[in-house]
This record gives C-alpha cells, structure tokens and sequence, in this order.
C-alpha cells in the first residue's frame, strides 16, 4: 500500500479550541511520556517513536510486519493556527487528508470530542489504496501551544486491532503541570548557564530517492527572552518542498523542566536533561524532550 504519507505543519491547519482539566486523564500504566507542543501523552512501552523535527511518527510493535505499509500513526503541529473554531479549520483538514491520501472521502466530521484532559474534534475519511485495497483516516484534533493532531491512517482492519491502544493513547493527554511556571523568572543561575544558541539537525536519506533535511535555532538569552527557529526541505522524484517556523516569547528554568511563553501564545514545557555529546564529548548539549541540542558556540562540557 502507498498511502502518500506526508508529516508536514499542513497536516495541522486543523486547528484547535482549548484544553480541559485532567480529571479525564487515563495515564497508560507502565507507558512511555512523550511531549509535543506543550501536551504530555503516553504510548505503550511496546510503541516506538520517531522524531521528525516537525512531527513525531509513532509505530506498534510488530507494524508493518509482511512489508507492506499497512498502518502509521503521527503526531504533529501548526504554530499558525490556534482555534479549532478558525473558519479555516475545515479546508485544512480536506487540504492535509488529500496530501496523505489523494481522493480521499471525508465520511463524517468535523465532531466534538475529548481526549484525555483536552477538549478536540474528530474526523473520519475513506480512500483507495494502490492495488484497490480501501483506506481510513482518523484526524484527532486538540490545541496545546498551538494546534496539533494524533492521526491514523492504514487499512480499516489494521486500525481496528490497534483501537484500543490509540484510545489508551488519546486518554493519556494532557498539559503537563510545569506548563504553569512558563514565562516567570525560575531559577536565575540555570538561566543564565543556558543562555546563548543550542542548534539541533536531522537528515533522512530515502533508499528509493529523496529524502528530508530539518533543523531547529534556540536561542536562549539571559535576560529570559528566547527565539526558535524551524527550517525545513524533503525532496522526491516529484520535486521539493520547504517549510520554517518562528517562535519568540520568554523562558524560564524550573527543576528538571525549561518552560517557554510564546508571546501571543499557550505556555508549554519541555522536560530538560544536560549532557555531553556522546562522540565530542568537549561539546555540551541540552536534550529537551529527547531531542538533543547541541552548543552552538565554544563552551566548556558540563
């Protein structure tokens, strides 16, 4: 099956409407926390995940076992959008399905729903795989920084012996509590040891031909303001695309935790970890939420 995956910011012009409160949480015993845009979720500590620097793919055990793409799962965002009531939000959505799957069929959305301690919308569309084969695309919408969605897509069977776990997965969100201290002064000392520009990079090579090359800024400056920002290129037999983003606002240091208030925009955290490269080891590195960046500028190893 060739179901014309994309994890691209166009995915998520799907908008979103707000948070809830965590009495609907349903953590995942024994699961794994992600973070993404300022939401916290589980997955099953069988699921592995995949950053993609503008999106996380995330894959069961034992997926794709025959060799055939048969189902995926990814989590992504759009800094431009911060309301699932944004008159746009349905041509969006037709816009980001017919990039998975050209001639998709919206079968019904979009519908209120809850995920775990947020508050979304939910679509549903049906298509046609290579080789006749039908195809279904679950878009599960919330806002936690900015819009953001869970979405499935695969054969309808596949995605019926997988519904318990992504129902697992969809209870488990949440804004992680740290979120709160974003913007205020936090510990001064942490923030000015931070302080100057972290670079984090990816590049994927496709065997077929093709490939993607992203990279992430931060600038962390002392006096507690910040910058992002997100740089983007894939490229296939069909031509290329590119994509940038743009953040800035303040930060703050709390703990094991860096929050950030983007300015006009929703407070989230990241979960912050200091280390050293594993091969240069004279180069330190901030690792927020997993992601390793690494110092930009001369500095002594932590």
């Amino acid at each position: 099956m060739r179901l014309h995956l994309v994890v691209a910011a166009s995915l998520l012009g799907l908008t979103g409407c707000g948070g809830g409160a965590d009495a609907g949480v349903r953590r995942i015993e024994g699961g794994r926390e992600l973070r993404f845009r300022g939401v916290a979720f589980d997955v099953p500590a069988t699921w592995r995940s995949e950053d993609r620097g503008d999106g996380i793919v995330l894959v069961p055990a034992n997926a794709n076992g025959s060799g055939v793409l048969e189902e995926v799962y990814l989590v992504s965002g759009d800094a431009g959008i911060r309301s699932l009531d944004d008159p746009a939000a349905e041509g969006s959505v037709l816009q980001a399905v017919a990039q998975i799957q050209a001639g998709a069929r919206k079968e019904r959305g979009p519908e209120a729903a809850t995920f775990g301690g947020l508050v979304g919308r939910r679509w549903v569309f049906t298509g046609v795989a290579e080789g006749g084969r039908a195809v279904e695309i679950r878009v599960h919408a919330f806002v936690g920084q900015h819009a953001c969605a869970i979405t499935a897509c695969g054969f309808p069977e596949t995605l019926r012996r997988r519904e318990a776990d992504l129902a697992a997965i969809l209870g488990s969100l949440r804004v992680p509590a740290a979120v709160a201290s974003a913007g205020g002064g936090g510990d001064v000392d942490a923030r000015t040891e931070l302080a100057g520009q972290w670079i984090w990079m990816a590049n994927f090579q496709a065997n077929g031909g093709g490939g993607r090359q992203s990279n992430t800024s931060l600038t962390l400056g002392a006096d507690g303001r910040y910058q992002r920002h997100y740089d983007s290129v894939s490229d296939n037999p069909n031509g290329a695309a590119w994509g940038s983003q743009d953040e800035a606002g303040t930060w703050s240091v709390a703990g094991g935790s860096i929050s950030f208030a983007p300015d006009g925009g929703m407070p989230y955290a990241q979960q912050l970890v200091k280390q050293n490269h594993p091969q240069n080891t004279n180069d330190p590195m901030l690792v927020l939420d997993g992601k390793p960046y690494v110092t930009a500028s001369p500095r002594r190893p932590w």
